[in-house]
């Protein structure tokens, strides 16, 4: 179970996908955005100092990709965060790390008369 199942207090089956990243500030935060089964949210990075990442070339990187594994490690810069997903590995030292509810996906029924 990894930080983000506990904070949106989902079950550890529930399948967590990175839908987009970025870098701002010069690589200084990292941004992802991802949906926690119904749940759409943003991690990030802020302040990074160090970041090693290692990209896998032989998937299609237009599609999500699902996060396998992830160590939050801690803030401050005292031990990196480590993910996996299906397209890249990332290690990284940060300063602080924010977990963001997003909007959530609207119903495509509705109720109610008119």
């Amino acid at each position: 179970m990894t930080r983000i199942h506990e904070q949106f207090a989902l079950s550890s089956h529930v399948v967590i996908t990175f839908t987009g990243c970025a870098l701002r500030a010069w690589g200084r935060t990292l941004i992802f955005e991802g949906t926690a089964g119904e749940i759409r949210f943003t991690l990030t990075f802020s302040d990074c100092r160090e970041m090693r990442w290692r990209m896998y070339v032989h998937l299609d990187a237009d599609q999500p990709t699902t996060l396998h594994d992830f160590a939050a490690g801690r803030d401050q810069h005292r031990s990196p965060a480590q993910l996996l997903t299906d397209h890249f590995g990332v290690s990284l030292f940060y300063g602080t790390m924010t977990l963001t509810p997003g909007d959530q996906p609207t119903s495509s029924s509705s109720s109610g008369t008119t």
